[in-house]
């Protein structure tokens, strides 16, 4: 029986017989993987911490019949995403995201990356726990070929020089000559958030002032683009 070790993120977990639990890990190298926890429901268990949904570590597991969790050691829990309502249902809709757009056996790098660079946000609880849905978000529409066009229209490749629309539908950018099927109109401000989320680093995330307000109305777009795409509604927090 051969081990497998991997960096993974707990994405969720339910009880499956007595003492045991059905652990679904999130890994770069693997994809999904759902993984057994044995006698994790004793109270002096092991591996007890190990199975919380959203903590990040190592995590070693013989396969066969079924992944059976051997051994984890935690690099760090994310439970301050636990004390907060708002990051919490945040990070939750972030795992929506993932198993909505990651299919059993594939396997995204950058998703990974992405996911502990949002929660590490979330738990510090320094920012909108909003705008680090719209700056994932945006990070997963770029890293399965839906990157916005934000300088010119997606259609006829003119310069915008009156209003802009997002085409649900595809996330196309377009002039008002070019809309067509279901549309948003961007007004200035929710332009100017996108290019900065599009442009900014998880880790610069903090010099951005933008107002609540703001970061809900285009949650509100991205979350209506997300349903069109992925067919996934999310949370509003």
């Amino acid at each position: 029986m051969s081990e497998t070790k991997v960096k993974a993120i707990v994405l969720g977990n339910k009880d499956y017989k007595e003492k045991d639990m059905l652990v679904t890990l999130f890994t770069p190298s693997s994809g999904i993987v759902t993984v057994v926890f044995r006698g994790v429901k004793n109270a002096n268990a092991k591996l007890k911490s190990a199975k919380e949904v959203f903590s990040f570590g190592d995590f070693i597991y013989a396969s066969g019949k079924f992944n059976v969790v051997t051994s984890a050691e935690i690099i760090e829990p994310f439970y301050n995403i636990t004390k907060n309502i708002n990051n919490y249902f945040a990070a939750c809709n972030i795992i929506k995201i993932i198993k909505a757009v990651l299919p059993e056996g594939e396997t995204s790098a950058q998703l990974f990356v992405d996911t502990v660079k949002s929660f590490s946000l979330l738990n510090d609880d320094q920012i909108d726990p909003v705008l680090i849905q719209n700056k994932f978000l945006i990070r997963v529409f770029e890293g399965f070929g839906y990157r916005f066009n934000l300088n010119k229209c997606s259609i006829c490749g003119g310069e915008f020089v009156s209003k802009r629309y997002m085409n649900l539908s595809d996330g196309d950018i377009t002039c008002a000559s070019c809309r067509v099927g279901q549309v948003e109109e961007l007004s200035p401000a929710m332009y100017s958030v996108l290019r900065l989320l599009s442009n900014t680093k998880y880790e610069d995330l903090t010099s951005l002032k933008i107002s609540p307000m703001l970061n809900k109305q285009v949650f509100n777009l991205l979350q209506k683009n997300c349903v069109y795409r992925f067919n996934l509604k999310l949370d509003n927090i």
